[in-house]
């Protein structure tokens, strides 16, 4: 990717373990037929791992969520950004409209 990421999606800086609290993925009945839907951000899970595996000393994640505008026009985004030397290298979207 490595674009510039929009300054004002970004809302805060977090970490691994963080995002991985905050996105567990499956915890409920579902687990059994989707096991690999249990590990962190679900049935993104192997995106996450990739985005991991791809960070360096010194980049940084952040939660990023597009303006309210792009809510309103029913195309919002928001998710976790991989941010290295201020470009995105890498972002999983958690959440659209």
């Amino acid at each position: 990717m490595s674009v510039k990421f929009p300054a004002d999606w970004l809302v805060e800086k977090i970490t691994v373990a963080e995002a991985e609290a905050a996105h567990p993925g499956l915890r409920d009945e579902r687990q059994r037929r989707f096991p690999d839907a249990a590990k962190p951000f679900g049935f993104n899970n192997e995106k996450w791992e990739v985005l991991k595996s791809m960070m360096q000393p010194g980049d940084e994640l952040w939660i990023f969520c597009s303006s309210a505008e792009s809510w309103k026009d029913l195309a919002g985004r928001r998710g976790i950004v991989l941010l290295r030397n201020g470009e995105a290298i890498a972002e999983i979207v958690t959440l659209m409209n």
